[in-house]
């Protein structure tokens, strides 16, 4: 077993990951953490690894482009391994400032040796001292005549993608989208009411020397930090004290605000995010039923109520679609966050803009959609309220699917939203549904995600 990473190595790894993610489209949020429990890199290895993965992924389009700028007419195809080679190298170039350019040249140089494409070490020795030297002015499509190709590749995202959000949203909101999406999320932190209070949280962070600012948007239960790596691992994490969730998320369990002694069924619950806030809403008094259909997960779930003194929680392991007599109109609120594209997460999983949603793909999502909106509707007592939400920004994810559901189910109800988005701040996107919520990065706000929710009432 190998006991640390060296730099050398670590580069190694991230260039295994980076060909994992493009030859058989793995995620890097699955990929990076069995890296670390495989391969036991250290603290200072770990921020490396995933700073340089996400960030290649992220800008791939782009350092492309860059890299084609130094290229002669007489190479015509590279191997991937050494694309990923110059990928890593022009980003670090580029983007990161505390190592030295000689020193990331010379790194690369020798990964290429180290393979099975020596050859082009002379190529790509001279390609990214030229890019250092910034030897080249870097020449960009015109936005006036192509606004699709410069979007896509200045803000590198599939030119497919960037038609599609213009033909939804114009010009000016898919470059917020696109801009917004490449900057760095601050973690979101939602503290544990069960066991400690707002203000003593905050005393306990400006101990530990760490800069902190309330949430824009729900100031009474989360702050947000910068870039923390080792926050997970200090002793207030392991205590209980706090999660780490999105504040889009923590909004969906705002707005469905389950009551203390109510029963409240989360139709996919892992890893547990939502489960676990809905508790701490509830004041740790009710009955919250988590269904979840991958048995990793849903220990996750409970890992996580554990950890943070959550004993309302009853597990169950199930496909939600499949309808069981048992659960019948016995929920008093239901919570489904239902599986989706994840377009509206991009900036915390940049992989997902290079795995292209066709029309049959949505097409079996919606499917599973229906399915689970089709069960919910069935456990929900009358006088009830469902909250549908997805982390996407594509219309048949998410009013398309309300208004089919709504036509089949007309004793259902959608619920006003204005008094909850004018609490809590919110700037919605507005869409066919008046009382549905939908929030679009760099539109919506700053550190928001791509979020959807609406809410439903069984009876009229």
């Amino acid at each position: 077993m190998v006991n640390s990473v060296k730099i050398n190595q670590s580069r190694k790894l991230i260039l295994e990951i980076l060909e994992r993610v493009e030859k058989q489209n793995s995620y890097l949020n699955i990929l990076l953490p069995s890296f670390y429990a495989r391969y036991k890199p250290n603290d200072p290895d770990k921020a490396l690894m995933q700073e340089i993965s996400y960030g290649v992924t992220r800008f791939k389009k782009r350092l492309d482009w860059i890299i084609a700028q130094y290229l002669t007419s007489r190479i015509k195809k590279i191997p991937l391994t050494v694309q990923n080679i110059l990928r890593m190298g022009a980003y670090q170039i580029l983007y990161l400032e505390k190592i030295p350019a000689y020193a990331i040249v010379n790194e690369s140089v020798e990964l290429v040796k180290d393979s099975s494409y020596s050859t082009y070490s002379g190529m790509v020795n001279a390609i990214l001292r030229n890019i250092s030297r910034k030897s080249v002015l870097v020449s960009w499509p015109d936005i006036e005549s192509e606004p699709v190709r410069y979007i896509s590749v200045f803000y590198s995202y599939p030119e497919w993608l960037v038609e599609r959000w213009m033909k939804r949203f114009g010009l000016e909101i898919c470059l917020a989208i696109c801009q917004a999406g490449n900057e760095k999320p601050d973690f979101a932190l939602r503290i544990n009411s069960l066991r400690i209070s707002q203000e003593q949280f905050q005393r306990k962070l400006s101990e530990l020397k760490i800069p902190f600012q309330k949430s824009l948007y729900l100031p009474q239960c989360a702050i947000t930090i910068k870039d923390h790596y080792n926050i997970v691992n200090m002793p207030f994490f392991q205590d209980g004290l706090f999660s780490i969730q999105d504040e889009s998320s923590m909004l969906a369990s705002e707005f469905l605000m389950p009551g203390a002694g109510e029963t409240v069924f989360d139709m996919c619950s892992g890893p547990g995010g939502k489960t676990t806030h809905m508790a701490q809403i509830m004041g740790n008094k009710g009955k919250i039923v988590s269904f979840e259909n991958n048995r990793r997960r849903l220990e996750m779930v409970m890992a996580e109520s554990r950890r943070l003194g959550i004993k309302i929680v009853s597990p169950v392991l199930a496909d939600s679609r499949r309808l069981n007599n048992e659960y019948l109109e016995k929920a008093d609120k239901i919570l489904l966050d239902a599986p989706c594209s994840g377009s509206g997460v991009i900036r915390k999983k940049p992989d997902l803009k290079w795995k292209k949603w066709n029309k049959e793909h949505l097409r079996k999502l919606n499917q599973i959609q229906k399915e689970l909106l089709d069960t919910a509707a069935r456990y929900l007592r009358w006088g009830g309220e469902l909250l549908y939400a997805t982390c996407s920004m594509e219309r048949e994810e998410n009013d398309g699917i309300i208004l089919n559901f709504i036509k089949e189910y007309s004793h259902f109800t959608i619920q006003d939203s204005s008094q909850f988005v004018e609490k809590n701040g919110i700037v919605k996107y507005k869409t066919e549904i008046e009382g549905a919520i939908q929030l679009i990065p760099g539109y919506s706000g700053a550190n928001i995600d791509g979020f959807y929710m609406v809410k439903l009432k069984k009876g009229k």
